[in-house]
């Protein structure tokens, strides 16, 4: 049950960390410094679920689309609604992921990774392998830019620059 209540008490950091992300690759560079790792693109692929508890119960809102669609989940940020589940797509020097990142349990779904060429005669284990550390590169990638975001979030830059910054994004639906 600990676990459970640990989860309950920080869920609202996975949820503002899908906000100031999608914050981050809309107003800035879409690159993120992973130190040794290089840069990594990431960028939200049309596709977002957003809930809100209301007297009602839960409300929840899937929008999916290019970039104009995203208006409607824009919308629903700005009505106190929080991400969820955002469909999300990492470049990391010519390698391509996708997946569905869960702001709860922090986890990927919906994985993809690169593709694999190897011929199996030469090492049949290696596409294995390879497979397998493209699936730990791609969540280091993503433990480094939550650690960015919780290093920042805990600072006084969040309450002085940042937040407001991200409060007022959200607050511009056009």
């Amino acid at each position: 049950m600990q676990v459970l209540e640990k989860v309950r008490d920080t869920a609202f950091l996975g949820r503002e960390f899908l906000a100031w992300l999608w914050f981050k690759t809309e107003t800035e560079d879409e690159l993120f410094d992973l130190g040794e790792a290089g840069k990594a693109e990431i960028w939200f692929d049309g596709r977002m679920t957003l809930q809100a508890e209301t007297e009602q119960g839960i409300e929840t809102i899937t929008c999916s689309g290019d970039k104009p669609n995203m208006k409607q989940a824009r919308f629903a940020l700005s009505e106190h609604k929080e991400i969820t589940q955002a469909m999300i797509r990492m470049v990391i020097g010519e390698n391509n992921w996708s997946f569905v990142l869960d702001s709860t349990w922090m986890n990927l779904r919906s994985f993809k990774t690169p593709k694999v060429i190897q011929d199996k005669n030469d090492d049949p284990d290696g596409i294995f392998y390879e497979k397998a550390f493209l699936t730990e590169e791609a969540i280091a990638a993503i433990d480094t830019v939550f650690f960015l975001f919780i290093r920042l979030r805990v600072s006084r830059e969040w309450g002085e620059k940042e937040g407001p910054a991200l409060s007022k994004w959200i607050n511009e639906v056009s």
